[in-house]
């Protein structure tokens, strides 16, 4: 509720700065324009609390990192295949993040591909932890006296994680950032940055620049918001202005699809690249597939805190199977890896 209400009333509070910042520059903005853009923007914020009160989330996508061919040791192109898992129901404190990898025969000393997994659960006051490829050991259990820091670090789970609404208008750095970026959107839009100029283009979507400085970076920001989708962005790109990071652009297109139960749009795909911190020599990218549940789609019992494996939990809800490692069976593998081309359908529009 404090974001809602600090969205709200941080758009309303900007309207009299910002028409009075544009009409003293010369501009082809108009304040009608310039309220749908902060009306867009605030939407998304609602949007993201609304969703986030009882949601599942399964991210199927691949990352990369490449090398410019004038690096003689680069590393061979890898592609990660990555899954994410996210679950949450507010009004119980429950919440689960899962990171996983699809691991191949390469990368591990086993003859046949497996899915490696970090996940962290918190339900109230109570915290487990898992890290690595099925087995029988269990989740690790934080203590009473423990900190959560030194319960995350030595569980390996600090990293785990991503924020579905505010990172699809952050830098793509962001994206596998273990720094909670929750309430960013505000940050971004409605405090640190100035809006330059804002203008209707094709099909009424409408195209803002804006002026970042951050201690990360200095940035120009290109924002497209669709009038299709009541203005949710669909296109945002970073510029580097900082003489120390001239390369570190980065551009994220994010398509929208029409959650049947509720009737909201959510994140269904996003594509993003960014470029390396230091020199023009590398290049980062993400190719990720959003799969939602809302509401009563989750039944009440999914959210338990006593699994022994929450990450199946998932399986009657997403009809996809996890790598296993039962006694006296042993390994038994899951659902075999698809590419976010294999997964999306060939006849349905997702933008």
């Amino acid at each position: 509720m404090r974001f809602r209400t600090l969205a709200t009333f941080l758009f309303l509070l900007c309207q009299p700065i910002l028409a009075a910042s544009l009409w003293g520059e010369e501009s082809k903005s108009d304040q009608d324009t310039v309220d749908l853009v902060y009306q867009g923007i605030t939407d998304l914020t609602l949007l993201r609390d609304d969703v986030l009160k009882r949601y599942t989330l399964m991210v199927t996508g691949e990352s990369h990192k490449s090398y410019d061919a004038s690096i003689k040791s680069r590393v061979p192109l890898r592609i990660n295949r990555i899954y994410d898992l996210q679950a949450r129901l507010k009004s119980t404190s429950f919440k689960y993040v899962a990171s996983g990898a699809v691991l191949g025969v390469e990368q591990t000393n086993r003859p046949y591909e497996c899915q490696f997994w970090r996940e962290l659960l918190q339900c109230g006051l109570v915290m487990k932890a898992n890290y690595g490829s099925a087995s029988a050991r269990g989740y690790k259990v934080r203590q009473k006296d423990e900190t959560t820091k030194n319960f995350l670090e030595k569980n390996l789970v600090e990293s785990i994680g991503f924020d579905p609404f505010d990172d699809l208008v952050l830098h793509p750095m962001f994206l596998r950032n273990p720094m909670n970026q929750y309430g960013w959107i505000e940050r971004i839009f409605f405090t640190k940055s100035k809006l330059l100029s804002a203008e209707t283009i094709t099909q009424g979507d409408i195209r803002s620049k804006w002026q970042l400085n951050e201690p990360y970076g200095n940035f120009d920001i290109e924002l497209t918001q669709s009038k299709a989708y009541g203005y949710l962005p669909t296109h945002v790109k970073y510029t580097s202005t900082s003489k120390e990071h001239p390369h570190l652009y980065g551009e994220t297109e994010i398509k929208w699809k029409k959650h049947t139960g509720s009737g909201k749009y959510l994140p269904y795909v996003i594509n993003a690249a960014a470029g390396g911190l230091f020199t023009g020599l590398t290049k980062e990218q993400h190719n990720w597939v959003f799969d939602w549940r809302l509401g009563k789609e989750i039944p009440d019992d999914f959210f338990d805190c006593d699994s022994e494996d929450f990450r199946l939990q998932f399986s009657p809800l997403y009809d996809f199977y996890f790598d296993t490692f039962a006694k006296p069976g042993g390994y038994l593998a899951g659902t075999p890896w698809k590419t976010p081309e294999e997964i999306l359908p060939k006849d349905e529009p997702t933008n």
